[in-house]
Formats: C-alpha cells, structure tokens, sequence
C-alpha cells in the first residue's frame, strides 16, 4: 500500500466524536497502519479473542440441532444470540481483511478534504457540525441499547437450562433449572457443577465483549458514511456561492475566476465518487451481511415477543431491547446511504442555483457535464446491486413483521 497521512485530531470534523474510537484502540490502529502499512498488536489482539470466545460459541449452537430436541420455537430461540456472534466475527474481519481501504477511506473525516474558499468557512463548519451531532446521536443510541442489553441480561440472568436441555414450546412455561444468560447449549453437563458455573463465566464474557463490540463496530462503519454524506453537503453548498459580482468591469475576471472555482468543484466531485466507489466495495459485503442477518434477529426477536407477550415482564423487555438494537444497526446503513444518495442528487440542483445563466460558455458546459454525471445519487448496495435507502429499512420491517406473525399463528 501506499503509505497516507496521519489524521490529527485537529484534522477531524468538528463536532464528530472519536473519543469510542480511541478508547477501543480503533484510532490507533488505524494512525499506525496509515502511517507504516502495517496491523499494530490491538486489532490482532481482538480478531484472535473475538474467534476464540465467538466461534465455539457459534459451533455448539448449530451442532445442538442434532443433540437436542427442536422445535420451530426453540430453534429461533438458539438462534437468537448466535446471529449476533456471526455478525461480529463478520465486522471485525471485514475490518481486518479491508483495513488497507478502510484507512483510506477515513480521510473523509478530515475538515479539509475538499477544497473551500475561506469565506465559506463558517457555512461549512456548520454544514459539518450539524452532520457530525446526527451521526452522534444514532451512535449513543446504539452503545446505550447494547450497553443495556449487556447488562440486563448479565444481571437477570432468564434462560432456564432444564428448557434448553429437556423441553420445547414456551420457554415461559418452563420454571424449574437453573438460569443462565445466553440461549446456548454445549456438549457438556451444563445442568451440574462446575460446569454450570464455568459455562456462566464464559457466557458472561461472551456477553460483554460481543455486545461492546458490536456497537462500536456498527458506529465505526456507520461514521465514515455520514462523513461521505457531509462531504457531498459541503460540496453542494460550496456549487451554489458561485455568483457573480455587481460591478460589470470585473465580469471577465470573474468569468475565469468561476470557472477555475468550478474545475476545483469537479475535481473534488471526482474525488468524492471515487471514495464513494471504495466505500461501496467495502460495505457491500457487510451491508449484506447486516441486512441478511438483520431480518433473521428482527424476525426471531419479534416471534419470541409475540409468542411470549402474556409472559415474564423482564423476558419480554429483553426481547425489546433486541428488537430495538437491530433496528438501530439496520437504520443506520439505510439512513447513512439515503442522506448520502440526495446529497450527491442535490448537487444538480446546487449548479442550477448558481449563476450559471450569466457565466461564458466554457462554465457552462463543465457546469451541464457536472449535472449530468451527479443525475443518479450514490448509494449503498447489498448483494452488489440492491441499493439501500429508505425504502428497503421499510421493506425490512414489514417483512419481519409479517413473516414472525405467520410463524406464531403456525405454533398456535
């Protein structure tokens, strides 16, 4: 690789929180591979410890099916924490395998990644901070939800090991075992000392480690996009400030002062859609990931809720608070490539907002070839052609909602 510049936290957009960055080593490993190429001994550290808790975990699940007896009920259930220990070992070794462009691509966090004529400024600075607090917000949604999932779930520990080992059907009905925290079965004793105890100890760590990281992977990836996003919104701000001063003797200087203005425009806009290509090779398979697995979470954790509503208060909270933490995780893709498919939309409009109509020919034909290449916004995209937006986090939960609500009409 080609060795890239330090990002110093003077760098960094302002109002755009890294502190989760660098408390989780993410920062630092980032810098040191920008800086030499090379993965430093953190992210190391936890791709070897995230497979070593996770994958066991993952195997003893999918080997239950034919250790235990299942139904569609307890199947969903065993599913239930197994998928979110897949998505992690996915993120971190997305992160792993494409650390070469993910540094790349965290330029777009930079203030001065674009070129802007110092009296936008101010405009600019508000453009991004405005951008950076929404990118915040869903981020401290996502730690405060998973953090409480983590806790709750190490605190109340709910999952009867007598349903997991001997019953099927509702879990409720099942009040007799002792209790544990993850809905897993392993090919050991789990019912007696010490195993029990020794299966609790890891499922506890499990927990914590799993459930912090998966939010602080899912913000990570989450703020590079909304930075592309303010990135296009400062561009399009930037199309429309090209004006024309009043004093006529000075038309053709700024006739040549424009179009030098707007050739910056479009070499930025090239810019852009080139990281804005990066992005897309590097989230396709994540975005696919997090959807695919997405719905399959929000299905199983809407079926248990409907199933199990007339049950224990606490189970069904639990329940929620997974619905809500995989909604976020979904939300936050869609959202990211929904504002940064009309911002990149928007900058058609952003030229025809400019004076334009009053420049020389040679502006306005760069101006009509800009328009016509920023026509179609960039977007996400799962399995490599699907674009996300909107639309498909809607699609999401209708589905989910419909087919949980078939498969509990089908075990009534």
């Amino acid at each position: 690789m080609s060795y890239q510049t330090v990002i110093a936290d003077s760098d960094v957009i302002h109002g755009l929180n890294v502190g989760y960055l660098k408390f989780f080593g993410i920062w630092k490993t980032i810098k040191e591979y920008r800086a030499c190429g090379k993965r430093n001994a953190i992210i190391k550290i936890k791709v070897f410890i995230t497979l070593l808790l996770a994958l066991p975990y993952i195997f003893c699940q999918y080997l239950s099916y034919f250790m235990i007896k299942v139904d569609i009920q307890k199947a969903t259930f065993l599913n239930l924490h197994t998928l979110p220990a897949l998505q992690m070992c996915c993120k971190i070794l997305v992160f792993w395998f494409r650390l070469d462009s993910q540094s790349k691509l965290y330029d777009l966090m930079r203030k001065d990644f674009i070129s802007i004529p110092k009296s936008n400024t101010s405009v600019t600075d508000e453009i991004y901070e405005k951008i950076a607090k929404k990118s915040n917000v869903l981020c401290k949604a996502a730690f405060v939800v998973n953090t409480s999932i983590v806790v709750l779930s190490i605190a109340d520990p709910g999952i009867s090991v007598d349903y997991i080992l001997y019953h099927t059907g509702n879990m409720n009905t099942v009040t007799t075992g002792k209790k544990k925290i993850m809905g897993g079965w392993y090919p050991l004793p789990i019912d007696k000392s010490p195993f029990y105890e020794i299966i609790f100890a890891y499922e506890m760590i499990v927990m914590i480690w799993g459930g912090l990281f998966l939010a602080v992977y899912i913000c990570m990836f989450y703020q590079v996009l909304m930075c592309l996003y303010a990135q296009f919104a400062v561009l399009s701000h930037h199309l429309t400030t090209l004006k024309f001063k009043l004093n006529q003797k000075t038309n053709q200087r700024n006739n040549s002062l424009l179009y030098n203005q707007l050739r910056d425009i479009i070499k930025d806009h090239q810019k852009l859609l080139s990281y804005a290509n990066e992005l897309r090779s590097v989230y396709n398979p994540l975005v696919t990931m997090i959807l695919g697995m997405g719905i399959f979470v929000l299905v199983i954790a809407v079926f248990q809720f409907l199933f199990g509503k007339k049950g224990n208060p606490m189970f069904i909270f639990k329940f929620f608070q997974f619905l809500a933490y995989q909604a976020i995780e979904v939300s936050m893709f869609c959202f990211g490539s929904s504002y940064i498919e009309t911002a990149s939309s928007d900058l058609q409009f952003a030229i025809y907002s400019s004076d334009w109509y009053k420049a020389d020919v040679k502006f306005r034909k760069a101006a009509q070839m800009m328009m016509v290449r920023s026509r179609k916004g960039e977007t996400l995209t799962a399995i490599r052609m699907y674009p996300v937006n909107m639309e498909t986090i809607m699609s999401i939960l209708h589905f989910t909602y419909s087919v949980a609500t078939l498969m509990s009409r089908m075990t009534e």
